[in-house]
């Protein structure tokens, strides 16, 4: 205990040089643990970006557009698994789009207002309003047109995809999920188009001449996609008289695979059978300028901790020297070199201990600052070019606008990653002064004195 209580006032003999060491220690610190934070949270967005919007990829029939315009026919079971024997695809949800319109208010006329299918009619109405849109696009003046509801049969009625166009999220707000793969006349209805017609689980509706039983209500990120009713893929299937879903959402096991892995399944299935596109715009551009932050924090991070421990080393090495005749003296009244190597360690740990929590708090409060100099410095580089179906990239677009919002947070597991650095740095600034204590001759010290 005595020598290691004389090794923490040996830290405060000088008082300028501690200050000195204390601070360039707490700035490397500093440095290190910004560059910890930074490639945690890069690391935590790539996963999220890796796994949700940006590892899809869309299969629709060839030349059908969407909302019923365009020609083409239904995807066969056949093509479905063509797409699911692919390599590095994980699931695949099958869906069915149509559109009900309501007698009673329907405008008709418009592109939107018509459906092959007579019986596709239903006692709903939509929440949303025409506009100027729906005057333009619906045949009538923007104040009268009703749009059609939107609905779609999917397999997986819990993915976002199965909502409609902008929804990336889907949440089950009352009531639950209902079985992709039944047959029953059920739905899930969004929150918009239950709270126009006073629905709530249990209630009724009438669509395609039956009658439909509300087993759970959702919400998504999407104004349209709330106005629409999801069902199981064969309910609509047969009752819109549509053999075959008309596109399928394919989700890959990794982003890096989606560009080879869409390439290889639109030859597969052939041009003329289908359109295969790439998940969401720019995602893989957003996870390269990821990629470039998260090996900057760990370039930086390894040059923080080499210049720790050698500014620790050389510090030492300059403090042993100083102190060789104090050395020699307490070796000739008997101490051992394992009492007086763990005073000069001690001494290290307590100079390590005081830059640590110098550089916790310059890092806790340059954290965020320096990520933002990191995401503007990624966003600065312009990435450009399009992908298949015009999804992937495109002319302009910059992916450092969508990664605008990172945050650092300093965690426990962050601050036992410090502690575990401040430790080791002490070690490997004490080893070398440490051995050369070890080589001082009290004889020689006191023959040279």
């Amino acid at each position: 205990m005595g020598t290691i209580r004389r090794g923490m006032k040996n830290a405060f003999r000088n008082s300028i040089r501690t200050l000195s060491i204390v601070l360039i220690l707490g700035i490397s610190f500093a440095l290190a643990l910004v560059m910890i934070l930074s490639h945690q949270a890069v690391a935590q967005r790539i996963t999220a970006v890796s796994t949700s919007s940006g590892n899809l990829i869309s299969v629709t029939p060839a030349g059908f557009g969407g909302f019923g315009f365009g020609g083409g026919n239904p995807l066969s079971a056949a093509n479905i698994a063509t797409i699911k024997s692919t390599p590095h695809v994980a699931s695949v949800a099958e869906s069915i789009t149509g559109r009900l319109t309501n007698p009673n208010t329907s405008s008709g006329g418009g592109p939107f207002g018509g459906n092959s299918n007579s019986s596709a009619t239903t006692n709903l109405t939509s929440p949303i309003a025409g506009g100027a849109l729906g005057g333009a696009f619906g045949g009538g003046s923007g104040g009268t047109f009703v749009p059609p509801v939107q609905v779609t049969g999917t397999n997986e009625p819990t993915s976002p995809s199965a909502a409609g166009a902008g929804a990336s999220s889907l949440t089950i707000t009352s009531g639950a999920a209902i079985s992709g793969n039944s047959s029953a006349d059920v739905a899930m209805v969004g929150t918009a188009l239950a709270t126009k017609n006073g629905l709530q689980v249990g209630s009724t509706f009438t669509a395609y001449s039956k009658t439909f039983t509300v087993e759970g209500i959702y919400k998504t990120n999407s104004t349209f996609s709330n106005a629409g009713l999801i069902m199981p893929l064969q309910t609509v299937e047969t009752l819109s008289s549509v053999a075959g879903p008309t596109s399928a959402t394919v989700t890959v096991d990794s982003i890096s695979n989606v560009v080879p892995t869409a390439a290889a399944m639109q030859t597969s299935l052939g041009t003329n059978v289908a359109t295969v596109t790439v998940g969401t715009r720019g995602s893989q551009a957003i996870v390269q300028s990821y990629n470039s932050i998260e090996q900057i924090s760990l370039y930086s991070l390894a040059g923080a901790l080499v210049a720790g421990s050698i500014i620790l080393l050389l510090s030492m090495l300059m403090i042993v020297r100083e102190r060789r005749r104090e050395i020699g003296v307490l070796k000739a009244f008997g101490s051992s070199n394992q009492g007086i190597v763990k005073t000069f360690v001690t001494e290290a740990m307590t100079l390590t201990v005081l830059g640590g929590v110098v550089g916790v708090v310059l890092g806790a409060l340059l954290a965020n600052p320096i990520l933002g100099v990191l995401e503007r410095s990624s966003s600065s580089t312009p990435t450009g070019g399009g992908g298949r179906g015009g999804r992937l990239g495109g002319a302009g677009f910059n992916p450092g606008a969508a990664i605008s919002d990172l945050h650092a947070a300093v965690g426990p597991s962050i601050l036992l990653y410090g502690i575990l650095a401040a430790v080791g740095i002490a070690l490997v600034g004490s080893a070398l002064p440490a051995y050369l204590i070890a080589k001082v001759r009290p004889a020689e010290v006191m023959r040279s004195e």
